[in-house]
């Protein structure tokens, strides 16, 4: 990596806006853009690449099972007065007030053009009820939306291959929080093992398109280091909000 001046408070990226509403039929947080993202998500709403200028990460009852989510989530947007086709819709059955949040900036010392220049921002809301380890079987009936969602913006310009290798980090950095939380799940033979997720997790990848284009975003990159340390930041305040408030609720 080249030499870089990072900053460890960074606000938020220009032109992004990020809101906690509460409304009679639940609440969101709304991350709002000024200019169109291209996205790529694992959502039912607004899945695959797309470009879109709002992200929504909705509260539900832990029970929510609906046969129609996509309509239901349409109809949920339009009380919102929010254009359906350029929204990315997540659900979580967590509390969204112990959402974590990172940001950090960078950019390099031996050229501080624009082009040059880095700024990535992680929201993560998480639910541990509903833990599980990849490849651990689950009984049907523990199966419910618990919910670790990850939505990470970058301003950047990034290659498809590029914005796929962001989800891969950005999974090893929720790993990383989650081992570090000390989170476990009990396998069918009673055994404690280490949990990777929730049965239910779910992110999305917003990029700006500004600057130079990026074709890498793994870990020995700059864009790959701050994903992975603002996830992982992001995953660790998000659990620990999480780890007190079930305490106290």
């Amino acid at each position: 990596m080249d030499t870089a001046r990072m900053n460890n408070d960074a606000d938020l990226i220009e032109g992004i806006a990020s809101q906690h509403i509460q409304v009679t039929n639940g609440s969101y947080i709304l991350i709002s853009s000024k200019e169109p993202l291209r996205t790529l998500s694992s959502t039912i709403w607004g899945g695959g690449f797309g470009f879109h200028r709002h992200i929504v990460n909705r509260h539900v009852d832990k029970h929510y099972n609906c046969d129609h989510p996509i309509t239901e989530m349409d109809e949920f947007l339009q009380t919102q007065g929010l254009p359906s086709v350029d929204v990315v819709g997540m659900l979580t059955a967590a509390y969204l007030e112990d959402v974590g949040y990172h940001s950090l900036s960078y950019v390099l010392d031996a050229n501080q053009s624009d082009s040059d220049c880095l700024h990535v921002s992680a929201w993560v809301t998480m639910g541990l009820g509903n833990i599980a380890r990849a490849g651990l079987e689950r009984k049907p009936e523990e199966l419910f939306p618990g919910t670790i969602n990850i939505i990470l913006v970058i301003d950047g310009n990034l290659s498809d291959c590029a914005m796929a290798n962001c989800i891969i980090t950005a999974t090893e950095a929720k790993v990383a929080a989650l081992q570090d939380l000390d989170v476990h799940v009990q396998d069918m033979n009673g055994h404690m093992r280490r949990a990777t997720g929730t049965t239910t997790d779910a992110i999305v990848v917003a990029a700006t398109n500004r600057g130079r284009i990026r074709e890498y975003a793994g870990t020995a990159t700059w864009l790959g280091h701050l994903i992975g340390r603002t996830v992982y930041e992001a995953a660790m305040e998000a659990g620990r909000n999480y780890k007190k408030a079930v305490l106290s609720r």
